[in-house]
């Protein structure tokens, strides 16, 4: 680094903390990993701290003075004395070991695999923020960062890139009485919640693609065109978040590692990418960097995207009733649920196999009804997810009931999403809506 970069980073890099914790663990060869690294940046030499006071160590002890305020004793600082109350505690130091991990049997667990615990995020939110601010966590997991904001009156901001996140944290905002929207991007960064639907298909859709035993399996194929010969493909790989974003660390690593050893006579490549971090100055860098003589021409990955989707099929039925609407859905199929679970029972040769029901109901995961609009941003106006014993969670709202295969709405619904177990979504449209004992 730079002078100037060492300085921008010490003003930046506040603080590591570290927080150590006692757990269960396995047998390895090596240290028990007992504790996580926080690190504590900011945007300009400017940022929000409020202090904050642990307990003292040494107890009550040397506190011997007494006055309408508490218990204190004399302390001397730059030649002043001041008292300093038993109650105020001393400064937070930046090693943590009060705070414990979160046991398979905490009141707060929700069964997130990187799930952390609400005390830590208060210490960070109260020491970092004031009420009114906003808190955002762009890897929100189970939402602990978004709960703990809305309890301590901030506003928050949850992102994540998977359905069970969204799920569940919804669940806990709502059982926390929080109001809140939900968006949804649909530009084909979504079909990152089911990387191997999508890689599945996506070979297919590039047209001209085919396999190329010549290449390094880092290319996808390659697509072969009668003035630049054969052009090889460079596909980001849905399933590892690093590749999402082309940037010059990535670009860079394709330039120096994977191009040096193409043929001879390659003298294009096609890199895809689904999100770019600057464009301009990425052709700069192709153009000053590029130690070979092959031309690049980058790909937006989303035109292909789109086309991915893979729906399921769904007979039901909708009834207007008394009440409201009465859904009920009688068969529901998933050809790509299907012929995975028929592999794996060949796989591993069973002597029980995995069976499926004639309705194939246990393959829902969630059913949600859109009564505000039939097309464009998706409002769930009513929702039933079944967990993994088999019990309904309606609205948020956890039961003992198992799903009949219903679901029910006050509102007129015009459209219903369907999520299979495996995260996949279908929707459906309403067109017509049968009176309770009209034949259709």
């Amino acid at each position: 680094l730079t002078e100037n970069e060492q300085l921008n980073y010490q003003r930046r890099n506040i603080s590591d903390i570290i927080w150590a914790y006692r757990r269960w663990t396995a047998k390895s060869n090596t240290f028990q990993n007992s504790h996580d690294c926080i690190y504590w940046y900011s945007k300009s030499e400017e940022f929000n701290w409020n202090q904050l006071f642990e307990d003292y160590a040494d107890g009550a002890a040397h506190f011997t003075e007494e006055d309408e305020n508490g218990k204190y004793r004399w302390q001397y600082l730059n030649g002043n004395k001041y008292k300093l109350y038993m109650k105020d505690g001393i400064r937070m130091k930046d090693w943590w070991d009060d705070l414990p991990y979160i046991n398979s049997m905490a009141y707060e667990r929700v069964d997130y695999a990187t799930q952390k615990p609400e005390a830590l995020l208060e210490r960070i939110i109260k020491a970092s923020s004031n009420k009114g601010m906003i808190i955002a966590d762009f890897f929100g997991g189970s939402g602990v960062t978004a709960a703990v904001a809305h309890k301590l009156g901030r506003k928050f901001i949850h992102a994540d890139v998977g359905i069970n996140s969204i799920q569940i944290a919804r669940d806990r905002l709502i059982a926390a009485k929080a109001e809140f929207e939900i968006s949804e991007v649909r530009d084909g960064v979504s079909l990152y919640r089911n990387p191997a639907q999508t890689m599945d298909k996506l070979r297919s859709l590039i047209v001209g693609l085919r396999n190329e035993s010549s290449l390094n399996p880092v290319w996808a194929g390659a697509i072969h065109h009668s003035k630049h010969g054969m052009m090889p493909v460079y596909l980001p790989n849905l399933a590892d978040h690093t590749t999402k974003v082309l940037d010059i660390p990535l670009m860079n690593r394709i330039l120096n590692e994977y191009m040096p050893d193409l043929p001879e006579d390659v003298k294009q490549v096609i890199v895809y990418y689904v999100d770019i971090e600057d464009e301009k100055q990425l052709i700069r860098f192709i153009d000053e960097y590029n130690p070979t003589i092959i031309k690049i021409e980058l790909r937006d990955l989303k035109a292909v995207l789109d086309e991915v989707v893979v729906n399921d099929a769904a007979e039901y039925e909708l009834q207007q009733t008394s009440e409201g609407y009465d859904i009920e859905i009688r068969r529901f199929i998933s050809d790509r649920l299907i012929q995975k679970i028929d592999e794996y029972n060949q796989k591993k040769s069973l002597s029980k196999p995995i069976e499926l029901s004639e309705n194939g109901l246990e393959l829902i995961e969630l059913v949600n009804l859109d009564c505000t609009s039939a097309d464009g941003f998706w409002h769930s106006d009513t929702e039933i997810r079944i967990d993994k014993h088999g019990f309904m969670v309606e609205n948020g709202q956890k039961t003992k009931a198992f799903w009949d295969g219903k679901i029910r709405s006050s509102k007129k619904p015009l459209r219903m999403k369907i999520r299979n177990i495996a995260g996949d979504e279908s929707i459906f449209l309403f067109f017509k809506i049968q009176t309770k004992g009209e034949k259709i």
